[in-house]
């Protein structure tokens, strides 16, 4: 009786946390300590809550930015995605012949080794900024901080 009581009641509490921490107020696109005018123009980029639990994983791929079209792609294994940058870490205008994310430079046409990982457009909620339209493709990649989960 006491190990059932015990269980249920551990039970109650791992799955009461879980989904509080999970919670978030979806009413707001930005996050207040973003200051719009140093976001990057002209690309996609999302904002990460950093209370979020990421798994301690990086993922790297070698490919690299270009342009088509005056939109800002990622190319890796004869595929073109569209990248999604984190807002607060990445500095780009179009017509840069690179792009900075976090600490990291990346020359535009330039092949390297990127944290990056291919997502599908649910797990990106709202996007900080967008780029133009004809951009958004049916493959995304997600950029990250080098060795930084935001």
């Amino acid at each position: 009786m006491n190990k059932t009581l015990s269980f249920i009641v551990s039970t109650f509490l791992l799955t009461g946390c879980a989904s509080t921490s999970s919670m978030k107020d979806s009413s707001s696109n930005i996050e207040p300590d973003i200051d719009r005018s140093s976001l990057p123009s002209g690309i996609f980029t999302y904002y990460d809550d950093p209370s979020r639990y990421y798994l301690p994983v990086e993922y790297f791929l070698i490919g690299q930015f270009v342009t088509q079209n005056d939109c800002l792609l990622f190319e890796t294994n004869a595929e073109l995605y569209t990248p999604v940058l984190p807002a607060k870490h990445t500095k780009y205008t179009i017509g840069d012949a690179q792009i900075t994310v976090g600490n990291e430079a990346y020359k535009i046409g330039e092949t390297g080794d990127i944290s990056a990982h291919p997502i599908e457009r649910e797990y990106i909620r709202n996007f900080i900024t967008e780029g133009p339209s004809q951009c958004l493709l049916d493959q995304f990649m997600k950029i990250e901080v080098r060795g930084v989960k935001i």
